[in-house]
């Protein structure tokens, strides 16, 4: 079982100011992303514009790149998986979606492929752990299946963000849905609603959303980042 990664990028450095933690920067994501990889992960690089004058290009030897033109965060997505599907992907193989902000601990890998070694019936499985739905009001009555596996717990969750992890299979299946209906939280409501897909998450996370306020708990992420 491999996973094959597409990293979603565009020609930004540091930080973007969109209310990140003080340590925030896109290259030590990238690096920490880097640190994690084992010889059953194949990183792709989808790369909205000229990676040439990026910090993107120190590490040519790391990834496939993939440059393209789309303008928008919504275009760059869809223009993601449109790339992917004309990959030669197995169908026990998975494909993991990733926005460039993300940070993971380091045995990621091992605990993703024991979760869909356990569970033969999934179909989106997110690494963070949103914090929001500790807090926000109108997840107060939210419940949640956990779900086991040989070293770690899981819990189902109504939606996830544009970084998720599925197999080929679901990927096709649901390739119209995700390439036609913008916003994350409605489109994985619609896919639970019309296919009863559904997303599940770790408990504690394995990656995080790089947000100030919204960052998977329990974790010294500040620490992770310092690699």
């Amino acid at each position: 079982m491999k996973i094959h990664i597409f990293y979603r990028h565009y020609n930004v450095e540091k930080t973007d100011g969109r209310g990140r933690p003080k340590w925030f920067d896109y290259e030590k994501c990238f690096s920490n992303l880097l640190s994690t990889l084992t010889s059953d992960t194949e990183l792709h690089i989808m790369f909205d514009g000229d990676s040439s004058t990026n910090f993107i290009s120190n590490y040519k030897n790391h990834y496939t790149l993939y440059e393209f033109k789309a303008g928008s965060d919504q275009e760059s997505f869809w223009e993601t998986l449109r790339y992917i599907k004309e990959q030669n992907i197995k169908d026990d193989d998975l494909i993991y979606i990733l926005e460039n902000d993300y940070l993971h601990i380091n045995d990621w890998v091992s605990k993703v492929k024991e979760i869909f070694s356990t569970y033969s019936n999934l179909n989106y499985v997110s690494l963070y752990d949103h914090n929001d739905k500790y807090f926000l009001p109108m997840y107060e009555n939210l419940t949640s299946k956990i779900f086991t596996s040989l070293t770690h717990h899981w819990r189902n969750t109504p939606s996830t963000c544009g970084s998720y992890i599925t197999n080929k299979k679901i990927f096709d299946e649901d390739f119209n849905v995700h390439t036609t209906i913008a916003g994350d939280h409605n489109k994985f409501l619609q896919l639970n609603q019309e296919k009863g897909r559904f997303v599940i998450t770790p408990i504690p996370g394995l990656s995080t959303h790089c947000m100030e306020g919204l960052l998977s708990p329990t974790i010294d992420w500040e620490n992770i980042n310092k690699g």
